[in-house]
């Protein structure tokens, strides 16, 4: 969802990587041997692990012109909170 309100790549964030099963929970980085016995180069794929708290980017202007739902707001941030995608509204 984060990557499609911000229409750009964000990062996985460590609660989804450690869901994943590929992840070192007391690196909070991704397990090299995990990583290497799943698929060559998956680290390059997966791209870099975030906090849940992050704050991904602003919302694409492409979503917000073709839904039209947000207009009067200045500004929108989105952000990984724990179990869901939550955004932050500024008007």
């Amino acid at each position: 969802m984060a990557c499609l309100f911000s229409g750009a790549y964000a990062c996985i964030d460590t609660t989804d990587g450690a869901g994943m099963n590929l992840m070192d929970i007391k690196q909070r980085a991704w397990s090299k041997a995990a990583l290497e016995a799943t698929a060559p180069s998956l680290e390059e794929k997966l791209g870099k692990l975030a906090p849940a708290h992050v704050v991904v980017g602003s919302i694409a202007s492409y979503f917000v012109e073709s839904i039209n739902v947000f207009s009067g707001i200045s500004s929108i941030r989105i952000a990984w909170w724990f179990s869901g995608l939550e955004t932050i509204l500024t008007v």
